[in-house]
């Protein structure tokens, strides 16, 4: 947690000096200050507020440990309303309403940290990644390159910026970008990665599979590396290489339905019938509202010769096209 300032508040007091003209005059009685006057004007301070604040910030802290985002996001919004002037509990608000999906409130809470912190690095990032996730794209990249203008060490923000041009189909960008990434981390796979991604979705596989091959020397089981070897395979025709690299794929993760679906499909051109049904059995455990899984295992046991099991798949397969329907 960021150190706070405490704010000191001086009181000057003029002691006024009083001839009394008249000895027989009486003074006033004082009032009396009760215990409960006591208590009311400590808690009307403002450092009582402040660390009222400070603990409901820390309750905060607790809940989004383990979680628990919806009293996380009660303890911040009571911290605040205590002491509305701390960035930190508004940037922790705001990701608690982005792991919740409430990406305009979270918004809303990064804007009020920058209000308050305008040069914080983290906070844009986070305002950026709201906007990111929302797909809200051309503002996530304004904030993203906030984020760098701050800090031009700030590694996720050129790793999401480059995703965020890949989004809007600005891939010159988006490939300079990644390469900066690399400059920062010259030893991190998935920056290979991301960039290979980048070249392919370009029409660039070629340049592609360069950076794939160098994630892997990096990582040779890198998964989502692995995985998009096997994709480019299966683009060319060359669907043994593909299959070969899916397998390795699992490995690393088994039940990566989307790596297991391919698999089975591959699997079902080889006619490894076999194969391609515990392929696609795995992915459905892995993805059960997925309503082509349930099609394809449909098509594997008929080609199977077993009517009765393609038949409940078939089934299946309509009952989930109904509900997305």
């Amino acid at each position: 947690m960021n150190s706070k300032k405490i704010i000191g508040i001086t009181v000057i007091c003029n002691l006024a000096i009083v001839t009394l003209l008249n000895p027989t005059d009486s003074f006033s009685n004082e009032e009396t200050v009760t215990t409960e006057s006591k208590d009311k004007a400590k808690k009307d301070s403002p450092v009582f507020r402040v660390d009222v604040a400070d603990e409901l910030y820390k309750q905060g802290l607790s809940y989004a440990q383990y979680g628990l985002y919806d009293e996380a996001i009660e303890m911040y919004n009571k911290s605040i309303a205590k002491n509305p002037n701390n960035p930190d509990a508004y940037n922790k608000l705001g990701i608690a309403y982005a792991q919740k999906g409430m990406y305009d409130n979270a918004i809303g809470a990064f804007e009020k940290a920058i209000e308050q912190k305008p040069k914080d690095a983290t906070a844009y990032y986070n305002l950026g990644s709201a906007y990111f996730d929302k797909g809200v794209f051309d503002k996530a990249i304004s904030t993203f390159n906030k984020t760098i203008q701050i800090n031009p060490e700030h590694r996720p923000a050129y790793s999401l910026l480059g995703i965020a041009y890949t989004k809007i189909g600005k891939y010159e960008d988006a490939i300079r970008t990644l390469k900066k990434r690399i400059e920062l981390d010259p030893n991190l796979a998935i920056a290979y990665s991301n960039l290979g991604i980048v070249y392919s979705m370009n029409g660039m596989d070629k340049e592609a599979l360069v950076e794939y091959n160098k994630a892997l020397e990096i990582d040779p089981g890198h998964e989502s590396t692995l995985y998009n070897i096997g994709i480019l395979c299966d683009k060319t025709g060359n669907i043994d290489e593909a299959i070969r690299y899916y397998n390795k794929a699992i490995e690393a993760n088994a039940t990566n339905a989307d790596i297991q679906y391919r698999l089975g499909k591959d699997y079902m051109k080889k006619k490894q019938y076999d194969d391609a049904i515990n392929a696609f059995q795995t992915a459905v455990m892995s993805d059960p509202n997925n309503a082509e899984i349930y099609r394809d295992l449909g098509n594997a046991y008929k080609a199977k010769g077993m009517a009765e099991e393609a038949d409940g798949y078939f089934s299946l397969y309509k009952k989930k096209t109904k509900k997305t329907n």
